[in-house]
């Protein structure tokens, strides 16, 4: 029989688990997306960034023993949401003129803040 120990220990497992499958699933959106802004097309990014905030919001609730598992996954969204941005700029212009229409809550800060909870 497991000990309320063994318990958390197999729950926060599950939980870091999943939370790496989900930003495996978010580097494969990004990559998708970096792919359609390349070949010109519109992108909409809303379902990305619903993802993102979900998942980091996630991370930051996890002890950070637990965390510190995910930071290279993070790291490679992160690098992957930077290619993302300079397409996005090239194709596009400059997108913080876009800050004050899409609100600040954006991938980006997101990442940001998250990040700070990492060593």
């Amino acid at each position: 029989m497991k000990t309320g120990t063994e318990n958390n220990a197999t729950s926060d497992a599950k939980s870091t688990d999943s939370l790496n499958a989900d930003l495996l699933k978010i580097e494969s959106l990004i990559a998708t997306a970096v792919r359609l802004v390349e070949d010109g097309r519109v992108v909409d990014l809303a379902a990305l960034q619903e993802r993102t905030k979900h998942v980091c919001d996630a991370a930051v609730q996890l002890p950070a023993t637990d965390a510190k598992p995910l930071i290279p996954a993070m790291e490679s969204v992160l690098t992957q949401l930077d290619t993302l941005t300079e397409n996005l700029t090239k194709r596009y212009g400059d997108l913080p003129a876009l800050s004050s229409r899409v609100g600040s809550d954006t991938a980006a800060s997101i990442y940001g803040r998250t990040l700070k909870h990492f060593p």
